[in-house]
């Protein structure tokens, strides 16, 4: 069977401060690009993300005008090993983007309370990206 997942991609209004923002502060490697697109494919720790400028001659799958911030009305979340090392890296890198200071949470999920430790960052163009502590590891 197939490994199926995820991989959302998002568009962008400077593809070089969006390669420099995901490489330099969230720790992605390019996995491969087409650079006439404006096109970049990030991995990192088997999380897989695509962007694309709006600007580069691919096809845009574009439903109304891009206006900032983007993606207004969700968040991504994925769960980290090491989430001091990457809120530390934030704070030395880009601590105006960060979003939600780190913090402990507990959710009610079903029967059981779940508690995670997490912060958000908003990248260049406003994507918010939510950075949790597997629940496991606290």
């Amino acid at each position: 069977m197939a490994n199926l997942k995820l991989v959302p991609e998002l568009y962008c209004s400077d593809i070089n401060i969006t390669k420099k923002f995901y490489v330099d502060v969230f720790g992605f490697e390019i996995k491969y690009e087409r650079i006439e697109e404006q096109f970049v494919y990030f991995t990192l720790n088997g999380i897989d993300i695509m962007a694309e400028g709006l600007d580069g001659v691919g096809r845009r799958w574009l439903t109304q005008k891009m206006q900032k911030p983007f993606g207004r009305g969700v968040n991504f979340q994925w769960d980290v090993n090491e989430i001091d090392e990457l809120y530390k890296r934030v704070l030395i890198a880009a601590p105006d983007n960060i979003y939600l200071q780190m913090e402990t949470k507990q959710y009610q999920c079903g029967d059981v309370i779940a508690k995670q430790k997490q912060f958000i960052v908003q990248d260049p163009d406003g994507y918010l990206f939510r950075f949790c502590l597997d629940p496991n590891n606290l």
